[in-house]
């Protein structure tokens, strides 16, 4: 290797640039504007019938876009790390809008469910916040001690002490989908930071008898679970939003009747533009549409893990990779309540269902998984090269 002359000075370090992962940002806007033309499809008749403005829905799902992009934007431009700070206040924040869905003249109830709390005309659904943010303190706990993540009593209870007390109050809401999410999502978090497998299975067993104790000690939960195993025997009832999506995709066919053209939306299917508006799209845009929806959460899933595989540290990599089963494993779960092969448990599908909440929480999260990917894939620039990067 060469080596420098004595007489010239070494070489200065050059600045680096936050390079982002282009491709995670091509496919969510291109998610996000899918998702507008289907709100837009789904929402139109409903929105005219009940509020005399078809474009009702749409607009308020475009100032979710606009409110989550704010939050994405800003994560994304924040060094990532900065997080491990802004844990312990986002997880306090997240408790305090759980309780505020209790205050009179705050909270806001629907059908049967004490969820959300308004401001403005606009509610929020706490549990969607509470997901992001127990994952950045779950996250910042396991790094910081990485070195005895296998430590039971100093380590692991405090860790659980944390994800139980706020579970409590979301699953008295009640939110039994939301409880599930979250509690699996923190599981898989120990499984990314190399909880060994024994451990592992047991977290993962203890947390499916409890979960299967909440889903039967309600008799609506197990009418809804028996009308999984077979929503045509009554589709007067239980079964009825699932039979009406089975027709709407039997409706559709390969190539679809053609977006705006479908029926289901025409008051047959309740809130389609909500979690079956993919029985909407497979209606009007047919197997193929469905496809390529399945194949944009593919690549996501594809790129959100290969961020995930190059981030710098534990705390960077545990963050990619649950955010992207967060995202894509809700996905997964949706569309399977469609096909009808899940039970029906009220899930979103992110990106394209209708809501404020959970739009601007994903949004937030690839916000973050960019924020790290620029982290991996900075590199050295000339110096006059400032600002971000897209690679």
């Amino acid at each position: 290797m060469p080596l420098t002359p004595a007489s010239s000075p070494a070489t200065p370090a050059l600045p680096t640039a936050r390079r982002y992962d282009t491709h995670l940002l091509l496919l969510t806007i291109a998610l996000l504007a899918f998702g507008l033309l289907m709100v837009w499809s789904a929402s139109a008749f409903v929105a005219q019938e009940t509020t005399r403005d078809g474009y009702h829905f749409v607009v308020r799902q475009g100032i979710a876009i606009v409110m989550g992009a704010v939050l994405g934007g800003a994560a994304m431009v924040t060094p990532y790390r900065k997080l491990q700070k802004l844990a312990p206040a986002l997880y306090i924040m997240s408790i305090v809008f759980l309780g505020a869905v209790w205050m009179p003249g705050l909270g806001h109830a629907a059908n049967g469910a004490q969820r959300w709390f308004g401001v403005a005309g606009f509610h929020f659904q706490p549990a969607e916040m509470l997901k992001v943010s127990l994952l950045i303190g779950l996250a910042t706990w396991l790094h910081k001690h990485r070195a005895n993540i296998h430590d039971f009593q100093n380590v692991l209870i405090p860790a659980g002490v944390v994800i139980l007390l706020p579970l409590v109050l979301v699953i008295f809401q009640p939110d039994f989908g939301s409880t599930a999410i979250t509690g699996v999502l923190c599981a898989t978090m120990l499984f990314f930071a190399g909880l060994r497998m024994r451990w592992i299975i047991g977290v993962f067993s203890s947390l499916g008898l409890v979960l299967a104790v909440v889903m039967i000690a309600e008799p609506y939960r197990r009418a809804r679970l028996l009308s999984f195993l077979d929503p045509f025997a009554d589709c007067a009832g239980d079964g009825y939003q699932v039979c009406q999506s089975l027709l709407a995709l039997h409706h559709g066919g390969l190539a679809g009747r053609g977006l705006g053209e479908g029926s289901a939306k025409l008051l047959y299917l309740p809130e389609p533009y909500n979690d079956f508006i993919a029985a909407v799209l497979g209606e009007e845009l047919g197997l193929a549409g469905f496809v390529v929806l399945s194949g944009l959460y593919i690549a996501l899933a594809w790129r959100g893990f290969s961020i995930a595989r190059r981030a710098p540290d534990l705390f960077g990599s545990l963050l990619a990779s649950t955010f992207t089963v967060m995202i894509v494993g809700q996905a997964v779960l949706n569309l399977g309540v469609v096909l009808s092969v899940v039970p029906n448990k009220g899930l979103v599908l992110p990106f394209l269902s209708y809501g404020a909440s959970a739009m601007m929480m994903n949004i937030a999260a690839i916000g973050i998984l960019l924020s790290v990917s620029a982290e991996a894939r900075a590199e050295a620039v000339p110096q006059k090269a400032k600002g971000p990067v897209f690679a």
